[in-house]
């Protein structure tokens, strides 16, 4: 996870990728959890999906009363992440994109993926 982290602080949403069976790995690890091959990659997505899930979290530990929830990526795997509006603006399917957010935390600054819905032109 660590990768993908300073990954994250450099403003790409890169995952691991099996070199074996094409998938992408996410939550990532060092193999491939389909296959159990250790030939991956890491590669940089999209950052463009749908909205699969949301919700708010009223009572987390983080992120207190902010919507949360699950994007399905072009890439076709699904990743757990920060909703950039609130429940009111949102709707299972419509498209969203990646935008990273800097927290401060007790040990310094760190960088988070969250996903936006896509303004309608």
């Amino acid at each position: 996870m660590e990768r993908f982290f300073e990954e994250l602080k450099n403003k790409k949403l890169k995952v691991p990728k099996c070199r074996d069976c094409g998938k992408h790995i996410y939550p990532p690890r060092d193999f491939c959890p389909f296959c159990s091959s250790e030939n991956v990659e890491w590669v940089e997505v999209s950052g463009d999906g749908t909205l699969y899930a949301y919700t708010i979290n009223n009572n987390g530990i983080h992120f207190t009363d902010q919507t949360i929830g699950i994007v399905e990526l072009k890439e076709g795997f699904k990743i757990f992440t920060l909703i950039g509006k609130p429940l009111e603006e949102l709707k299972i399917g419509q498209p969203v994109k990646l935008e990273f957010i800097e927290l401060e935390t007790g040990e310094g600054k760190i960088t988070l993926h969250k996903f936006t819905p896509q303004n309608k032109s």
